[in-house]
Formats: structure tokens, sequence, C-alpha cells
């Protein structure tokens, strides 16, 4: 029978995942800076309602899976070219696996319910308030002339969810899975 106390228990160990992931993120300036690519291309995609030519598109999904190898990198406490090594994948693996075995099922839930509670509810909610509360203020700080408030207001909202919730969920999923730090790798 599951008890509270073991079920805050969980809720604990799923925040830990939530603030770890936080300052993993906005502690490594080499992703927050990579993460103004993707944002700043979306930002411009969707000031032209999407009308724009392929190769942004293409840009943005190239620049998050480079993103994406950073972190692992990162979060493995490895520097890129590791990620080339076979070894370095198949020790990653055993790590996760271990992870999972250890957090499966009650605190992989939990780490779910943050996930989508946090993540995909509130800090969605964040933005999309002070993007109404900012935005005037915003259009008048650029000096803007005539535009489309519609596609101006998607532009800034995506930016900003470039910026926080795409990358930062990237990392949350990460950590869910196990991704940390290896350790001595005999074949570096």
């Amino acid at each position: 029978m599951v008890r509270l106390k073991h079920m805050i228990h969980w809720g604990k160990m799923a925040w830990r995942t939530l603030t770890s992931s936080l300052t993993f993120f906005y502690g490594h300036l080499s992703l927050v800076a990579l993460s103004l690519v993707p944002s700043s291309f979306r930002a411009y995609q969707m000031w032209h309602h999407l009308d724009t030519p392929f190769w942004m598109e293409a840009a943005v999904e190239l620049t998050r899976v480079v993103l994406f190898l950073m972190m692992i990198a990162f979060l493995a406490d490895r520097r890129i070219h590791h990620l080339k090594q076979k070894e370095f994948w198949i020790k990653l693996g055993q790590k996760s696996s271990t992870v999972l075995q250890e957090s499966w099922p009650w605190v992989f839930i939990a780490q779910i319910l943050v996930f989508l509670i946090v993540l995909y509810g509130i800090m969605n909610w964040i933005i999309l308030f002070f993007v109404e509360v900012t935005f005037d203020s915003i259009i008048k700080i650029l000096a803007i002339g005539e535009y489309d408030p519609e596609a101006a207001r998607n532009a800034y909202l995506f930016f900003l969810k470039n910026m926080s919730v795409i990358p930062f969920s990237m990392v949350y999923m990460l950590k869910m899975f196990g991704i940390a730090p290896l350790g001595n790798v005999s074949a570096e």
C-alpha cells in the first residue's frame, strides 16, 4: 500500500530533478547562448506567419540536436568528442538503465507529473501572462512601426518558449532518464 510519506518522498525527488535541471541549464551560458539561435529563428518565423524559407526550420531543428548533444556531454561530464565513442554510449546506457530501475515506477511517475504540471502547465501560463503584461512595452521599446499584432505577440511568445520551456524540458527529460556524470571510464 502506498503511504503518504512515500508519495512525499517521490514528490521531493521529482522536485529535485526540476530544480537541478533549472540550475544546470541556466548555469551553462553556452547552452543558453545556443538557445538564442532556435529562439530567434522561431520568432522570425512566427512574425512572418511561418511563411519563411525551409532552411530556417532546418536550422532550428539542427540547433536543437546540437543543443541536446551538448546537454548530454555536459550532464555526463564529458567533452563533446566523447559522444563519437561507442564506450561512452554503452556506459551512459548502463547508468541510465540503473537509474530507471531504481526510480520505476513511482519516482518516474512523480517526475512525469511534475514535468506536466510545472513545465507545461505553470511555465507556459507564466510565459503567456508575461507576454500579455509586457507586450505593449516591448513594442514601444523596440519602436516598431506598423505590425501585425497577432504575429508580433506570437513571435514574442515563441521566442520566450524556445529560450525556456523547450531547452529546460530537454534537460529535465535527460535527468529523468539518468543522464549524469559517468565517473571513470576506461576507454577515454
